[in-house]
């Protein structure tokens, strides 16, 4: 296994991501029957997060997963490796905003301004570098945690996905990465088809002006019109969607139905102490416990909406262990019964 990593700030421990790197290797990982579950636990992900794409992980947490992987797959390359096996579409929106694109010029604009859909730790810009372009990928904050894996995984995404989009090999001049690499320089050359620079100043795929008019084969016009307007919406979420509050919200939602719904377990999973994650809420004016019910009766009552979702099962989703813990929150919340108000649909929408 590779050493533990060096600590990162606490802000940087709450970025969120879907964590499609992360769900990748561990497929990668069961289909060369290498046990996942230690790995997992050691980078603080779960099994059953990466089994729920809405649910995510921290970005901290993804960049130790794929490194310690990489070292209990005895895989030096085990973020380019992924990166190759995997389907592509399951990048998900920026994916195909790329592919809709008429030219490569577009396709990259799209990639730079959308790239926040899929994950908040990266943002990649469009820069003149010597005679040439460079795609570079630019860290949102300064990190201390080693992420190789990561990288690696990112920047062939790229270049797989100029192959597919261009129905061609694609040939880049040269990518680069900020991190340092002793090992399978030939693979790596080899794998990305051009030569490779490592303890560079950041992560980049490099390339000739003139590729940014090569087109698109699979360019629509329409459909990237569509999709535009999606990925316009889901930035303003995100925009929406910040602080440690919303982050435990996104947390608690899949934990409900399992009932494990301690602030000791959330904490663990977002990398911090209990003590740091009641200091961090208070500074949010908040709690967890406040969060926690909140959450609760906000989904208490979408549920009790759906005629088709019975009152234990609401229970349930909700981590209640019997319906009398159920019947007395919902009192408390509303004064009524959670009966009693599904016979009232007009009481419910007022709530």
């Amino acid at each position: 296994m590779a050493e533990e990593p060096a600590g990162d700030t606490q802000e940087n421990l709450f970025l969120h991501t879907p964590g499609v790197a992360a769900r990748e290797t561990l497929l990668f990982l069961d289909r060369n029957g290498i046990d996942a579950e230690p790995i997992l636990a050691r980078a603080g992900v779960s099994r059953n997060q990466l089994s729920h794409p809405g649910a995510g992980v921290t970005v901290v947490s993804q960049y130790r997963f794929l490194e310690y992987a990489a070292a209990a797959a005895e895989d030096p390359l085990l973020g380019m490796h992924v990166a190759l096996q995997m389907d592509l579409r399951n990048v998900g929106v920026p994916y195909y905003l790329v592919t809709s694109s008429t030219t490569i010029a577009q396709a990259f604009f799209n990639l730079a301004r959308y790239s926040r859909v899929a994950s908040e730790a990266i943002l990649f810009e469009l820069v003149p570098k010597d005679d040439k372009m460079a795609l570079t990928i630019v860290p949102v904050r300064p990190y201390s945690e080693p992420r190789p894996q990561y990288c690696e995984f990112v920047v062939m995404i790229v270049v797989r996905a100029l192959r597919v989009v261009t129905n061609r090999r694609f040939t880049v001049s040269q990518v680069t990465f900020a991190h340092a690499r002793d090992t399978a320089l030939d693979e790596a050359a080899q794998l990305f088809g051009c030569s490779v620079a490592y303890a560079g100043t950041e992560e980049s795929v490099v390339f000739p002006p003139s590729a940014m008019q090569v087109a698109v084969v699979s360019g629509d016009d329409r459909l990237l019109e569509i999709l535009i307007a999606h990925g316009d919406h889901l930035l303003a979420e995100r925009r929406s969607a910040t602080g440690l509050r919303n982050i435990v919200e996104r947390q608690l939602v899949r934990m409900l139905p399992e009932g494990r719904v301690h602030a000791a377990i959330v904490a663990q999973q977002l990398g911090m102490s209990p003590r740091s994650l009641t200091r961090r809420l208070a500074d949010e004016h908040t709690s967890f416990s406040e969060i926690l019910d909140d959450l609760r009766r906000q989904q208490a009552l979408r549920h009790l909406a759906d005629e088709r979702v019975s009152l234990q099962q609401i229970a349930w989703l909700l981590g209640y262990s019997e319906m009398a813990a159920f019947n007395h929150a919902f009192k408390r919340w509303t004064g009524t019964s959670p009966s009693r108000a599904r016979q009232q649909p007009a009481v419910v929408a007022s709530l």
